[in-house]
């Protein structure tokens, strides 16, 4: 059974305002190194301007120095990216494939050599889907689900995807 539509991130909203955020990331960079930021008013204005462009709490991405993470396509994309919603009726299958596309972003042959938006961002959508696991699970704990664990003899090892679900879903 295919999970329905509101699982699935909006690409299209993030593919819609990624350029014009990419661009204001960049203009204050540059900006910053022609005349400085000393009193932060230009950082609160970019700050303000992408608020009103995406209604996200924007102090939790680091629009300062994006180039010491993952650079400013990928920060750009991260704040496009409308967050999850709260879902009503979220059933054990649709737990089960946000699971499943955590860490497992593969590329159709078709579109290798010319990769398009979705392609392109896909392999960054972990912490869209983190967030949604967390608006969902009551107990979700990143450590406790994603880390490794040891068993009885010490050896370190992960849950598989099935047991990830067996921890979450009894606690939504």
């Amino acid at each position: 059974m295919k999970p329905g539509k509101e699982l699935e991130p909006q690409l299209a909203v993030a593919e819609e305002r990624y350029a014009t955020i990419l661009a204001s990331i960049q203009a204050y960079a540059q900006f910053c190194d022609t005349h400085g930021d000393d009193d932060n008013a230009e950082y609160d204005r970019l700050a303000d301007q992408l608020e009103a462009l995406t209604g996200k709490d924007i102090s939790r991405f680091n629009l300062r120095e994006w180039w010491e993470e993952e650079g400013a396509e990928v920060l750009a994309f991260r704040i496009a990216l409308p967050d999850p919603v709260k879902l009503d009726g979220v059933s054990r299958p649709d737990i089960a494939h946000i699971i499943a596309r955590i860490g497992r972003f593969e590329l159709p042959e078709k579109d290798a050599s010319e990769p398009g938006f979705q392609q392109t961002f896909s392999a960054f959508l972990d912490d869209y889907y983190h967030a949604w696991l967390t608006l969902h699970c009551k107990t979700y704990n990143y450590k406790k689900i994603f880390g490794a664990h040891n068993d009885k003899d010490g050896k370190r090892l992960r849950l598989t995807d099935d047991e990830k679900v067996d921890l979450l879903w009894p606690y939504r």
